[in-house]
């Protein structure tokens, strides 16, 4: 009898254990268009019992037999609290965080903020603007996207640089570029000329932001005021751009494989126009057997024919290389616009990118290949990019996130340069676009039947001048070209611990470096006017520019009175910078065409041809030790006060005097927050700031 008892005790109390407990199922969606959700947080409020949603949105979770709240959440939604009660399946439609995705962006250091709680000025280009044009180069990309950033290309073909300017011309001689940041690690965006401007170095070098693939952009914010760069200390004088990646993916679910192509094309955006009624002479004179370039020789209406130039060659060999324009008379009219010479480009780029993730992972990797033809004969781009990333939540206190990014690029153009009338007075170096401008209008460049741009034996240049110092711009576009090989590497890595809701450490170490090769080949026999280019030159340099940098970031967020709340953040900073280049100048080619070192009868390792002051080899090495600190204060959310400086000491001074402070204070308030009723239809935030 008593085990009969006691069997019916442990029955009665199984039974009651089970009656305790029940199992919750339900779907997640979304309000916007119904989808499931994957990846939302479901947990029983004031415990820390919980679980995810599938790929499908649902859950299963396990809750008192009674009673209890569940909470759902996920980044970018609103949070809601569902009360149980006696149900068994809940059903759930999340609706978009709007204050959470409009007003939070990414500042110094990589750290998010809200919008209107900053002091200066800064602009956000997200992922949809930077899809809405699709253009391989971030600079175009930019343009006319952010307020006050002016940007001027250099040089305008494919692949060369473009200046960037955000808080205005602050020097003569010294860079106005701004700080690039990606994934809070600065990225060098240095446009290595061969030689200066006068001299066409500037005018076809690459700006090694090219080297960033719009693609893989998830974000971009310009910092202009000084108040909003002092983290970055000297390096942010000039304003910051932070560049955010799609590091790692945020979706939970099965892996997106993910193909875009486009195809554009390029042309030259504008070119002068030309009087037709005059041809080549001056004063009414018609110039073929002088030495005129001017525009301004008879009416076309006054002579029929003239002369053909090349047999009035000075040069006998040039002369006697065309004997079949020996009395040759050629039509005194108006030639097509040289304009045809220029063709439209073709522009390519194929991308296929992977992401996916679990709630502990996410991962993104993209591949993407763009081939740029460009407007000007003899210029070409081609570019490869292939990134990756992870973030990972190791634990509920510890995260690890990672990108890295790889680039290649080659880049080929004819030489671009500034010139006057003879096309030779800066610093007699070539420029393709001055020779269209210095051509008179009765002669068809593009008629190489009638106007041949090379003699038939040595490929020496030949065109309309006596004295041929003018060349023929067809000449220049097949025979000399500039090309930058780059070949690049970029990792940022973190390491973020949680301690508690508001206080966390976060390390940051990054490495960007890269191999830039560069050549000059001008082949000889361009004309006497160029004295060094006439002999042929051959310069070849090589650029290794590196950067390590760690950041240790302490944060720490907390109320201080019921109307008062702080954030604050302190930080330390270690960065290297190395820059080498080395190269070579050869001279006075033997075989026309082959552009080896062995093949020049010179070298030298001065630039000897471009600017006899320059030497190829150059080495420097800057080491910067920071700290920096970060207080904003908040009043009511509508008043806020932030407090910043950085100290900064450097190798490049000297030991008495390498130590700098930069400070900045900066406030905003919220005036639609203080007088509601200035709200209306027509204005819904009026902000003031100062810093």
């Amino acid at each position: 009898m008593k085990k009969i008892l006691l069997l019916c005790f442990s029955l009665a109390f199984v039974f009651n254990s089970w009656a305790q407990e029940r199992v919750i199922s339900g779907k997640v969606t979304a309000t916007e268009d119904g989808s499931t959700i994957p990846g939302v947080n479901v947990v029983l409020k004031g415990t820390s019992n919980g679980t995810v949603t599938d790929s499908d949105g649902n859950f299963r979770l396990t809750t008192p037999a009674s009673g209890g709240t569940l909470v759902f959440s996920f980044i970018g939604l609103a949070t809601q609290e569902v009360a149980v009660g006696e149900r068994a399946i809940i059903n759930v439609a999340m609706n978009p965080d709007v204050q959470q995705l409009t007003e939070v962006v990414v500042t110094a250091q990589g750290l998010a903020k809200e919008k209107k709680a900053l002091g200066y000025a800064t602009t956000t280009v997200g992922t949809e603007q930077l899809s809405s044009r699709p253009v391989n180069d971030i600079s175009r990309v930019l343009q006319g996207k952010v307020p006050g950033v002016v940007i001027n290309p250099t040089g305008g073909v494919s692949g060369t640089g473009a200046s960037i300017n955000i808080r205005g011309y602050s020097t003569i001689t010294g860079s106005s570029q701004p700080l690039w940041v990606v994934d809070g690690v600065p990225f060098n965006s240095s446009t290595n000329n061969n030689s200066g401007f006068s001299t066409g170095g500037a005018a076809t070098s690459s700006s090694r932001f090219l080297d960033l693939d719009p693609n893989v952009i998830e974000s971009i914010s310009v910092l202009r005021g000084l108040a909003a760069t002092t983290k970055y200390g000297d390096q942010g004088r000039n304003g910051v751009i932070l560049v955010t990646t799609k590091s790692g993916n945020t979706k939970v679910g099965a892996p997106e494989i993910n193909f875009q192509q486009t195809v554009s094309t390029t042309e030259i955006a504008s070119w002068p126009d030309r009087q037709l009624n005059y041809g080549n002479g001056f004063h009414g004179l018609a110039g073929n057997t002088s030495p005129f370039y001017s525009n301004w020789g008879p009416n076309h209406n006054q002579i029929d024919s003239i002369a053909h130039p090349y047999p009035f060659s000075n040069s006998p060999e040039l002369a006697n290389a065309f004997p079949e324009f020996y009395f040759k008379r050629i039509p005194y009219t108006a030639a097509p616009d040289p304009i045809a010479f220029f063709r439209k480009g073709i522009v390519s780029n194929t991308s296929i990118g992977i992401r996916g993730g679990t709630d502990k992972l996410g991962y993104n990797t993209s591949v993407a290949y763009t081939t740029e033809e460009g407007y000007t004969p003899g210029n070409d781009l081609k570019r490869l990019n292939i990134s990756t990333g992870f973030n990972a939540a190791v634990t509920n206190k510890l995260s690890i996130k990672s990108s890295l990014l790889y680039a290649s690029s080659d880049m080929v153009t004819p030489p671009l340069n500034g010139a006057t009338g003879g096309s030779t007075a800066f610093n007699t170096t070539p420029s393709l676009y001055a020779n269209f401008l210095y051509t008179p209008t009765n002669y068809d460049v593009l008629n190489t039947s009638l106007f041949p741009f090379e003699t038939p034996n040595d490929h020496r240049n030949i065109w309309y001048r006596t004295g041929n110092d003018i060349p023929n711009p067809n000449w220049v576009a097949k025979y000399m070209r500039d090309t930058d090989v780059t070949n690049r590497f970029f990792i940022s890595s973190s390491i973020s611990y949680d301690f508690n809701d508001n206080t966390s450490l976060l390390y940051r170490v990054g490495l960007d470096t890269y191999t830039q090769k560069q050549n000059r080949e001008y082949n000889k026999g361009i004309g006497p006017a160029y004295a060094n280019a006439d002999r042929g030159i051959f310069q070849t340099t090589t650029i290794l520019n590196s950067i390590w940098n760690h950041d240790l970031i302490f944060a720490h967020n907390r109320k201080i009175t019921s109307d008062i709340s702080l954030q604050a953040s302190i930080g330390a900073n270690a960065r290297n910078d190395i820059f080498q280049r080395d190269g070579i100048y050869s001279e006075v080619q033997t075989v026309f065409g082959l552009m080896r070192h062995s093949n020049f009868e010179t070298s030298s390792s001065r630039s000897a041809g471009f600017d006899a002051s320059r030497i190829l080899f150059r080495e420097v090495e800057v080491q910067r030790y920071g700290i920096y600190g970060d207080f904003a204060f908040d009043y009511k959310n509508f008043f806020f006060i932030n407090l910043q400086g950085r100290n900064d000491w450097m190798s490049t001074l000297e030991k008495e005097n390498n130590s700098k402070f930069y400070p900045s204070v900066s406030t905003s308030l919220i005036l639609t927050e203080v007088f509601p009723g200035l709200q209306s239809t027509k204005v819904n935030n009026l902000k003031f700031r100062y810093g």
